[in-house]
């Protein structure tokens, strides 16, 4: 029995003494390097009130509030974007011949002319179809703006249902 009691000593004695060389110097840094890449991000909405504006007009009638339409950009894109516009003449949907033509001035009584405008700027098409022009990355809530419909009829419009677009485009910057 002794044997084993001083067996038992020795292992315990040995256990206690520290290894030579296993921690013989302090441990080495440690980095974790985390890489993030952030997704190219653009949107353009419209403000969800229409796209699809329908009024009746006399002949010779001039609305120069026919409608409005909202549109906002978001884009993270550092270097900027633009929104350009194109616009058609409101075709007569039964006679080629008749149109209420696009115009880059502001319609007057009787002129058959239409005109988009920025809501407190210039017309469109005076600022050659650009809506918006930045060259930054846009704030977190986006950049919003605003396009009033104008329309002049001709004194003499035929009758009948005339329809055209405006499309508008939203260009990244590279």
């Amino acid at each position: 029995m002794k044997k084993q009691i001083i067996a038992g000593a020795a292992s315990l004695a040995l256990a206690a003494m520290p290894v030579v060389g296993a921690f013989a110097t302090d441990p080495a840094d440690v980095v974790d390097t985390l890489t993030v890449t952030v997704n190219e991000s653009c949107t353009f909405d419209h403000d969800g009130t229409g796209g699809a504006y329908t009024k009746a007009m006399e002949p010779g009638a001039l609305d120069t509030a026919f409608a409005t339409s909202s549109f906002k950009a978001m884009c993270n894109n550092g270097l900027g974007y633009t929104v350009s516009a194109v616009f058609t003449s409101l075709e007569h949907l039964d006679n080629a011949g008749d149109a209420i033509t696009y115009s880059a001035t502001t319609p007057t009584a009787g002129s058959g002319t239409w005109t988009a405008q920025i809501d407190g700027g210039a017309n469109i098409a005076a600022t050659n179809g650009v809506l918006l022009n930045t060259s930054t990355q846009d704030p977190s809530e986006g950049t919003s703006v605003t396009v009033i419909y104008k329309v002049s009829l001709n004194d003499d419009q035929a009758q009948g249902t005339y329809r055209g677009t405006a499309t508008y485009t939203l260009t990244q910057k590279s």
